[in-house]
């Protein structure tokens, strides 16, 4: 059960990230493909699973976010490329939905990092 569970969770994860890429890449350059209901639906789908998948994870590892700093931070950090990509996609100003869908990439990649690497510092960890 638990390699159905995280190979579904992985799959969710970069179809998530595509998602949010591709419809990013068409919003800076302002095609009404951006608005299709592709995307404004099928991510809040393939999210819902991805948090479903991540808890059921959790919970069959037995893993707390108050005893692991590393779970901690990276739900901290997908709080915060949630409120990015909700910015991003709502902000009236081109060049700030630009500097916020890249900050939610930065963020993607550093929630990736903590993943992978087990560590509350991710990606800079390497900087210490």
């Amino acid at each position: 059960m638990y390699l159905i569970l995280k190979h579904i969770h992985l799959t969710a994860i970069v179809i998530s990230f595509l998602l949010f890429f591709v419809r990013g890449n068409l919003m800076m350059r302002d095609s009404t493909l951006a608005k299709h209901k592709l995307f404004l639906i099928l991510p809040h789908i393939v999210n819902l699973i991805l948090i479903v998948t991540g808890i059921s994870l959790a919970v069959a590892l037995h893993i707390n976010p108050a005893d692991q700093p590393w779970l901690a931070v990276k739900l901290v950090a997908l709080v915060v490329y949630i409120a990015l990509g909700i910015l991003t996609f709502k902000h009236p100003k081109p060049r700030v939905r630009k500097v916020l869908w890249l900050l939610a990439l930065i963020i993607f990649a550093f929630i990736v990092s903590i993943a992978e690497s087990k560590s509350p510092l991710g990606f800079f960890a390497s900087l210490f």
